[in-house]
């Protein structure tokens, strides 16, 4: 559907009332939001579909303030497990990877509304100068391309992708990023080589300036996390978990929990898979969880949350950069 008829949908769908129906319907259940970035600004290319500006998530915690009762993670999850009452319209808002605009964007709004928040860190990319997630790493190699075409090796059969306009572009990044998440990581680190080695001569764009791509470090993190914003792990390296050993799992997980330990003075129970899709973590990974002394940990399976919930498949909405305020208010 094109966007100005889908613009007209939504907007029919909120004259209409169906939202402020919708949320009646789910009163009894939570809702958790995920962002990634929040830019001040920011283009509307591929690249930055998962940051909304600053003004847009301001707009969106402000009407969130008003028709929800906005917990910390912890807190609703006490409450979807009955260890204390799940107020109606609950929710909460977490934040996904760690970049530093959590900190020098977000968090002066959350701050100024009064609003918690959980963060869920990359520990390897804190405090780094140059690291990036291996997701944004194809991104950025594909977006900045000058070459028409490139070759990756899939299946056992070398494919050919255009490259040589930004709607290319996209469609070979989604496509890339997508049989990379079925690798483990090493395999995906020769692919990504492969890829950087043919994007050699890439063009400057302005989605790799610091406030997109930067990661938070330890002190504005224990900034936020004096301030009451929880902190919890996303693993060390953004390894998509089900693709792991066991060992390689429970390294991962047991090493981004002791670090962000040792750095704040206060545990972390909290978790989020990267990627978080239904193929991305299996029970073997829940159990290794609750083993491990983590007490819940949110997927990206879309949905809400109802008392009894397993709390180690929490469901969540992903808040991507469409400025159109029904089409937020219809993910919600």
């Amino acid at each position: 559907m094109a966007a100005f008829a889908k613009k007209a949908v939504y907007g029919m769908m909120r004259l209409g009332g169906m939202y402020q129906y919708a949320r009646y319907a789910h009163r009894n259940q939570a809702v958790i939001l995920t962002y990634h970035g929040v830019l001040q600004n920011g283009s509307d290319s591929y690249v930055n579909r998962n940051c909304v500006n600053a003004d847009t998530f301001e707009q969106q915690m402000r009407w969130l303030k008003r028709h929800y009762r906005v917990l910390p993670l912890s807190r609703l999850v006490h409450g979807l497990q009955g260890k204390e009452p799940l107020p109606k319209y609950a929710a909460a808002v977490t934040f996904d990877d760690g970049f530093r605009n959590n900190y020098s964007i977000a968090f002066p709004i959350l701050v100024r509304l009064d609003l918690p928040a959980t963060i869920f860190i990359t520990t390897d990319y804190i405090g780094t100068k140059d690291g990036q997630l291996w997701t944004e790493k194809v991104d950025a190699l594909i977006h900045s391309a000058t070459i028409r075409r490139l070759q990756i090796q899939m299946n056992g059969s070398f494919m050919e992708f255009e490259v040589a306009n930004p709607k290319a572009k996209e469609i070979a990044s989604d496509r890339i990023r997508a049989f990379l998440k079925k690798l483990n990581p090493a395999e995906r680190s020769r692919h990504i080589d492969s890829l950087e080695r043919q994007v050699d001569h890439r063009v400057p764009f302005i989605e790799e300036m610091d406030e997109r791509y930067a990661f938070l470090d330890w002190d504005e993190i224990r900034t936020m996390a004096d301030y009451g914003v929880e902190i919890g792990s996303h693993t060390q390296s953004h390894a998509i978990v089900s693709t792991l050993s066991s060992d390689e799992l429970e390294r991962e997980l047991r090493h981004s929990k002791a670090k962000i330990e040792a750095e704040l003075q206060r545990p972390c129970t909290l978790f989020s898979y990267p990627n978080g899709s239904e193929k991305d973590f299996t029970r073997r990974d829940q159990d290794m969880l609750a083993a491990l002394g983590y007490s819940a940990a949110c997927s990206q399976l879309d949905g809400f949350n109802a008392a009894g919930e397993n709390p180690f498949a929490l469901k969540r909405t992903n808040i991507v950069r469409w400025q159109n305020f029904s089409f937020f208010q219809a993910k919600v």
